[in-house]
């Protein structure tokens, strides 16, 4: 089972306030992530992909680091980037990437979800956990990542 997750309006709502300094800006909203991992600590096969942009500007193993140590062995990779020259072809170019990830990885008929905050980067017909912007990863989206990965997992 694989999460792809975005960060910016999930781990980091926006509502935050801007920190003054550059070790603060590289954090996850505490709350957030305790209810994104305390739904992770109950399904331990889930295993996360960066799918967010901060993938364009951290590298994997400092994004990683702000997990807790315990989820952090279950990040296991960014999505990765499309050809430039082609990008421009995709109505839902995350989505894209997401599938790329997956067939790179022999997994393209794994279960998988996606959380974000912009729902527009997928089909419509595709499983996502949408988050308020401004609010970030809640107890509405624990549940309904809890319900999704249940369900999954009661199909195995």
């Amino acid at each position: 089972m694989w999460i792809f997750l975005d960060i910016d309006g999930v781990l980091v709502p926006e509502k935050l306030e801007i920190p003054a300094n550059k070790e603060e800006l590289l954090r996850f909203e505490p709350l957030c992530l305790q209810a994104f991992e305390d739904v992770l600590q109950r399904h331990p096969k889930a295993l996360v992909v960066i799918s967010s942009s901060w993938r364009e500007i951290f590298p994997f193993e400092v994004v990683r680091r702000l997990f807790s140590p315990s989820i952090a062995q279950r990040v296991v990779g960014f999505t990765p980037f499309l050809n430039p020259k082609v990008i421009h072809q995709f109505p839902y170019l995350r989505y894209q990437e997401v599938l790329e990830f997956l067939r790179l990885n022999n997994a393209s008929a794994d279960p998988w979800v996606a959380i974000d905050d912009i729902p527009e980067h997928y089909p419509p017909h595709i499983q996502i956990v949408v988050t308020d912007a401004d609010i970030g990863f809640d107890v509405w989206a624990a549940s309904a990542l809890e319900r999704y990965l249940s369900a999954v997992k009661s199909e195995l």
